[in-house]
């Protein structure tokens, strides 16, 4: 995925602030392994469609919103890494998102210097 681009599904529109009567955080699951350089996140948005849902992600952190008739369901968080976001990918069922990628080596654009 390239610097500027998201993940996200451009079908959505949240209802106007007055409309909103609910605010609620969503239960979520994130693991991450430094070894495998490997990450995964789970966010339960029980009878959310997945045309109401936006996830974006920036280089350490990614923001989630949906909504389901007067609900706003709003999570955001930061990491302890940088996301390798070419390797992005999510997937929507049964009010379960689920998200998985890779973790960006710190390392790969390092320059060697010689003494």
């Amino acid at each position: 995925m390239a610097e500027s681009q998201a993940v996200e599904n451009v079908n959505h529109e949240v209802p106007a602030v007055d409309e909103i009567k609910y605010r609620i955080r969503p239960r979520r699951y994130f693991d991450y392994s430094c070894k495998d350089k490997t990450w995964e996140l789970e966010i339960h948005l029980p009878g959310v469609e997945k045309s109401q849902i936006k996830l974006k992600f920036l280089k350490d952190a990614y923001i989630m919103e949906g909504h389901r008739g007067k609900a706003l369901y709003r999570l955001s968080e930061y990491v302890p890494f940088e996301f390798d976001k070419d390797s992005i990918s999510a997937e929507y069922q049964n009010g379960l998102l689920s998200v998985k990628g890779k973790i960006l080596d710190p390392m790969a654009k390092a320059v060697e210097i010689k003494l």
